[in-house]
């Protein structure tokens, strides 16, 4: 009889333990990363008799953990793909932001506001006010440009702060799975079933997957190991421990906490998202807003220094940047303009005659040096050069001025008794000297078919000018290229000549910009640049005229920057700034694609997840209907049993 009771109680313990089980799917139905267990049962083994075998009831042989490893994996990859995208996508709007062209405070706002300064100016050369108010939207300009090295410097610290603490995320999962694993091989030991502990272990997993990529293997006591294409982060009960570090070029790198040589690289996760956004993204767009600014300075740099303020010139001009060294080729002493081999023109102004000296210094980038320069100046009359702390300082002598104008020599020469004058502004395309040589004998403005030819540099004759009856001394006469000439009345003769440089670029070698003579601004980079403090003190030293004071050829010069497709990149300033902005708004809208893409990826891999590891209310309320029947029939079978036994027993007595 006592088997009979032992059957009947079977069925007992396996539909309680059953219950227990649907019971435990119902209450965790909404805890993440739960996997749906069933219990397996089995009829337990029978009793060999003579007349056959009895059975013995039944026995829980397993408690199953519904899962798909495959699944499981494909979502961890998912995840991580996920991770890497979403940081992205976010940091990505978030620098949307930050050169947003819309905003009052943006760099294009800036930069049309100091360029309708110049233009301003323009209108009157000689007005403080106009002067001024280029000088406060300079300021603006310059200050847009640090806002955003700011912000991004201020970015970077964030995402660095972020890659820390998802590093110590890293750690800390890595361990607990080392601890789970631990748990999980003392059971199977044992013999004992570990399925909310490998649920854990899981959960752990893809939250790990979130972060780095990472390839895992189960072994066949339960344990997990875990790693990357760098290296293991779990093997079995030991966890590796991460840390970051950055190198000498300013990239972030995540290495083994005990030996910083070991260095871990990433595919995907959300550590790579923020490396890339650190070392790449932010690196790319601050070598963008470098690159716009350097040329800035360089292309207002090149004209500026070649013009003068109100004064007409310079008592003294001191470089505000360095060489590397005064003895060493110009071309390799560290200027942040290389410069090239060309031509210097030098002006030295008598202030008390009006009389102007032009000179020509020829430069040659990759044999002279500083010094050697300084010696070639130093050898103008009127002027003296010298160097102080590698930089390079100009004195003109008392009652000289000097300037780097490419204005044309007013008072050239004389031809014969007559004396000549020139005027007007040089348009050709390149520096040239025009020589002028009287073709006959005779008297200014009385001789009949008295002539004047002149010609270019390769000896190509570009006017022949009349200056004989027809001509009124002192009317002025148009040459060509925009040189006009003026000769007064007197007696000349048959080759009597004199030359006149005429100059479109008095500084071909692009050394005063480089070495930062006469500059309107200051600097090499976004980070840095500036107004020059001399214009910052005196704004009547803002160049907007060559040679004349008041005319307007180098403000006009200046405006045209504004506008010129070549000065970066085969494009205008604006646009250059247009295809920041236009490539972060892409780049920006592509990763925001690829995380939705991603993320519908996730979805359908959870749903597919859910159909088999998920729990279903409905279907575990009637797995308990279905148990607590089979409770509840078992329990009538010992109670008949009970019965049957005490009627024996009764017939007994």
């Amino acid at each position: 009889m006592s088997s009979d009771l032992q059957i009947g109680l079977s069925g007992i313990l396996s539909a309680q333990r059953a219950m227990l089980v649907s019971a435990h799917n119902i209450s965790n139905s909404n805890t993440k990363g739960y996997t749906r267990q069933s219990t397996i049962m089995a009829a337990k083994m029978p009793v060999y008799t003579n007349a056959g075998t009895i059975g013995q009831g039944v026995e829980i042989v397993k408690i199953r953990r519904h899962k798909d490893d495959y699944i499981n994996s494909r979502l961890r990859d998912i995840s991580s793909s996920l991770g890497s995208a979403s940081v992205k996508s976010q940091n990505l709007r978030e620098l949307e932001t930050v050169f947003n062209e819309t905003s009052d405070a943006s760099i294009n706002n800036a930069l049309t506001s100091f360029f309708k300064g110049i233009n301003d100016l323009a209108h009157s050369t000689e007005n403080m006010s106009s002067r001024a108010t280029l000088l406060e939207k300079a300021n603006t300009l310059t200050d847009s440009f640090h806002r955003i090295v700011d912000e991004l410097e201020q970015m970077k610290m964030f995402i660095k702060q972020s890659i820390e603490n998802k590093i110590s995320d890293i750690n800390n999962l890595s361990e607990n799975i080392a601890s789970i694993n631990e748990e999980i091989s003392a059971l199977h030991v044992s013999g004992i079933e570990s399925n909310d502990l490998l649920d854990k272990q899981e959960a752990l997993l893809h939250d790990l997957s979130q972060l780095v990529n990472v390839t895992v293997k189960a072994q066949s006591n339960g344990m997990v190991n875990v790693s990357t294409a760098s290296g293991a982060l779990v093997s079995g009960s030991s966890a590796t421990r991460l840390t970051s570090k950055i190198d000498s070029s300013g990239v972030i790198n995540i290495v083994n906490y005990k030996n910083e040589n070991s260095k871990y690289t990433f595919n995907t996760g959300e550590i790579k998202g923020l490396q890339d956004f650190y070392n790449e993204t932010i690196a790319k767009y601050d070598d963008k807003l470098d690159t716009l600014a350097a040329s800035l300075i360089k292309e207002v740099n090149k004209i500026h220094s070649e013009g003068v303020g109100l004064s007409g010139g310079f008592t003294s001009l001191f470089s505000t940047n360095a060489v590397s060294s005064t003895t060493v080729a110009l071309d390799a002493a560290g200027l942040s303009i290389s410069p090239k081999s060309g031509d210097i023109y030098v002006t030295v102004i008598d202030e008390s005659t009006g009389d102007v000296t032009k000179s020509n210094i020829s430069v040659d980038v990759s044999a002279d040096s500083l010094a050697d320069l300084q010696t070639s100046l130093d050898g103008i009359t009127n002027i003296s050069a010298s160097i102080v702390d590698n930089k390079l300082l100009i004195k003109a002598d008392s009652g000289y001025k000097v300037n780097f104008s490419y204005a044309l020599d007013p008072n050239p020469g004389s031809l014969g008794t007559a004396t000549a004058s020139v005027s007007g502004i040089y348009s050709g395309q390149s520096n040239d000297v025009y020589t002028f040589t009287a073709l006959g004998t005779g008297t200014i403005g009385n001789t009949t078919g008295l002539q004047i030819e002149v010609k270019d540099s390769s000896g190509t004759v570009i006017a022949t000018l009349d200056v004989g009856s027809d001509y009124t001394p002192g009317n002025t006469i148009n040459v060509a290229n925009g040189v006009s000439f003026t000769l007064s009345s007197g007696a000349i003769t048959a080759g009597d000549t004199f030359s006149l440089d005429v100059i479109n670029d008095s500084d071909s070698t692009d050394l005063l910009a480089a070495l930062g003579i006469n500059t309107f601004f200051d600097g090499t980079d976004a980070s840095n640049i500036v107004v020059n403090a001399e214009i910052s003190e005196d704004v009547s030293r803002i160049a907007a005229s060559t040679g004349e004071i008041g005319n307007t050829t180098n403000v006009l010069r200046l405006a045209a920057l504004q506008d010129d497709n070549d000065v970066l990149d085969n494009t205008t300033f604006a646009d250059y700034l247009h295809r920041i902005t236009a490539s972060l708004g892409e780049e920006a809208s592509n990763a925001y694609k690829s995380e939705e893409s991603f993320h519908a990826i996730e979805t359908s891999l959870e749903n597919r997840r859910d159909e088999i590891s998920g729990v279903s209310t409905d279907e575990e309320l009637v797995n308990l209907i279905r148990f607590q029947q089979a409770y509840q029939a078992s329990s009538k079978y010992i109670s008949i049993v009970d019965g049957l036994v005490e009627n024996l027993l009764r017939s007994f007595g």
